[in-house]
């Protein structure tokens, strides 16, 4: 079982600059997953106008290094992100070169980070549910290279992957499933 959880930046302010109030919105946001799993977590900069890179780097980009979404069972994605703030938050990946999911405006999803990592996202938004032989099948690498990228795209929390029973070749078999567009509404959060 899943729970939905929503953490809105602009409660650290409309214009949140310094490494300091990024440090106590990062301490919130881990409490946020402090002994638990199976979390869908959405980092929501609705309504924050402008964020400075250092304040980006310090918390989410710290964030997303020390995050192992994999372990914990959790899938992440930012929304809300205006022009200014995209811009932020790009560098910020780009320097700690992490990746994190980005809901658009639109209600698209798509990977920020470096490639292939995004278009092998994309592949895996549209095959739904999916193991590893389906995306290699799709994207036209082999096995062990789909099997690389999806651990990857797990750790960010980008996919969610469960075990499946009976694996033909006696081996662990892992499916797959993408992070959703949608967020829950504040009256159905259960955490």
């Amino acid at each position: 079982m899943t729970h939905a959880a929503v953490f809105n930046v602009v409660q650290l302010g409309e214009f949140p600059a310094t490494r300091s109030k990024a440090r106590d919105g990062r301490s919130l946001l881990e409490g946020i997953l402090a002994g638990k799993t199976g979390v869908d977590l959405t980092i929501d900069f609705t309504n924050v106008t402008a964020m400075t890179i250092s304040f980006a780097d310090e918390f989410l980009g710290k964030f997303l290094a020390s995050l192992d979404a994999a372990s914990q069972d959790v899938t992440l994605k930012v929304t809300g992100l205006n022009v200014e703030n995209a811009e932020a938050v790009t560098i910020c990946l780009e320097r700690r070169d992490v990746q994190v999911v980005v809901l658009d405006r639109d209600g698209t999803l798509k990977l920020d980070g470096p490639a292939p990592l995004p278009e092998t996202f994309d592949a895996a938004l549209e095959l739904g549910d999916f193991k590893a032989n389906d995306l290699a099948q799709r994207l036209g690498i082999s096995p062990q290279n789909a099997n690389n990228r999806l651990k990857r795209l797990t750790a960010v929390g980008a996919l969610r992957k469960t075990r499946t029973v009976g694996a033909a070749r006696g081996g662990k078999e892992f499916a797959y499933s993408a992070v959703r567009a949608s967020i829950p509404d504040m009256d159905s959060l259960t955490l």
